[in-house]
């Protein structure tokens, strides 16, 4: 006999079919986890070319097994879990997530206190959640219904590929009733955002002490400041837990004056931050234990800083390598000439050699940034401009001509002549 079409012409892949069509045919009653649980009959024989793998073949004993009161079983009870969230079965991980969050939003106790009801669906949709949140649960719910992701199913040994021990539906039918209210787990991702969201912070779904925040912040500093080394001032305003309520937002049975419910109050502090040598414009400072305070004793956050860097109107940075432009006389650039050349840290002495021409570069070495990697420190190389006398006289006329005539070649004799 086989197994055989159901309703809208599927097939139920382990052999039940439903009650009222096959009356006549000798049989045990199941639950077919296909169905999402709805009562079936077994049909006997049973196809053995139905079953994906052997482990289902060992399954289908606990599976037909006759439970004592079938229809008390909670499993029978049970609405479907995308329905509960009100989402397709090929929804998104993402798509579950924010369904879960807009109904735990709206139905949590603390929102509706003394709603039975309201208590009831946010115990249904957190179910719903536990399961459908898990790949492995969520594959288990889809393959066998409320029957695979109950107490006493093993994931692994159904072929899913996860931990667990001593397979099948523990006991006889489907090993008891639906996991309860007080065995739901609440992840912090979860429900510790939730919290967050509906009182400021002022509760937390995880016990025990938990580390602060990290908090990020920018800062502008001199460019001297960035390539030597300084200090810098920083006005910090943070969220830390509410000294008097501990972060819960209330005192007893009423709001926490002090922080009027959110749990948190507001600080301000100047802190100091000190600027290590060669600074890049970007650069993160990682100070510690400056960001948000920890909750029930947890360590404190760190605060990470982006360096912002002034521009300097003469210096200009291009690595490890600071840049500047050096003006020379006419004279100095044809004779040659010894010119004080400013750097970062100081005036240095530096040679102009005999016919110098104008834009050619000059490198002094060493007095460029300190890498604060790697402890290396780079150069500083300036540019020569050859300043012309704007003042016209006789005199000047004759010296020009004068250095015209020392000239071997035309000067623009290698230009192109066009395209």
């Amino acid at each position: 006999m086989g197994a055989r079409s159901l309703k809208g012409g599927a097939i139920c892949p382990i052999g039940f079919a439903p009650r009222k069509s096959f009356r006549r045919t000798p049989s045990r009653t199941g639950v077919c986890p296909e169905r999402g649980g709805e009562l079936f009959l077994r049909l006997l024989p049973i196809r053995r070319d139905v079953f994906e793998n052997d482990r289902e073949k060992e399954l289908q004993p606990a599976l037909l097994a006759r439970p004592r009161s079938i229809r008390n079983n909670p499993i029978m009870k049970k609405r479907d879990y995308y329905e509960v969230l009100g989402v397709a079965r090929g929804a998104s991980e993402a798509e579950i997530k924010k369904a879960y969050r807009r109904l735990a939003r709206k139905l949590h106790p603390d929102v509706n206190p003394g709603d039975k009801n309201a208590q009831k669906k946010f115990q249904e949709i957190q179910e719903a959640y536990d399961v459908l949140k898990e790949a492995e649960k969520r594959r288990a719910y889809d393959r066998f219904g409320h029957a695979g992701p109950t107490a006493g199913f093993d994931p692994s040994a159904a072929g899913f590929g996860g931990p667990g021990g001593g397979g099948g539906f523990g006991g006889a039918g489907f090993g008891g009733a639906a996991p309860g209210f007080e065995s739901f787990h609440f992840e912090s991702g979860d429900l510790g955002d939730l919290f967050g969201d509906l009182f400021g912070r002022g509760r937390s779904a995880r016990a025990g002490p938990r580390r602060g925040e990290d908090t990020a912040g920018t800062i502008e500093v001199p460019f001297r400041d960035a390539v030597l080394g300084g200090t810098a001032s920083l006005a910090l305003r943070r969220e830390n837990p509410c000294p008097r309520c501990g972060g819960t937002g209330r005192a007893g049975k009423v709001v926490c004056p002090t922080c009027r419910g959110q749990g948190v109050v507001a600080e301000s502090e100047s802190i100091k931050i000190r600027i290590p040598e060669g600074t890049e414009d970007g650069a993160r400072i990682r100070v510690p234990g400056k960001g948000v305070a920890g909750e029930a004793g947890g360590a404190q956050g760190d605060l990470y800083v982006t360096v912002r860097v002034q521009p300097h109107p003469y210096f200009e940075r291009i690595g490890d390598d600071i840049h500047g432009i050096v003006p020379i006389t006419i004279k100095e650039a044809y004779a040659g000439a010894e010119i004080d050349v400013p750097t970062i840290r100081g005036m240095r002495r530096a040679k102009i050699p005999p016919g110098t021409q104008g834009r050619q570069k000059f490198r002094l070495r060493g007095q460029g940034v300190k890498n604060p990697r790697t402890g290396q420190v780079g150069d500083h190389i300036y540019t020569v401009r050859i300043m012309v006398p704007k003042r016209v006289t006789p005199a000047g006329l004759d010296a020009a001509t004068l250095l015209e005539s020392l000239y071997d070649e035309p000067v623009r004799k290698d230009l192109p002549r066009g395209l």
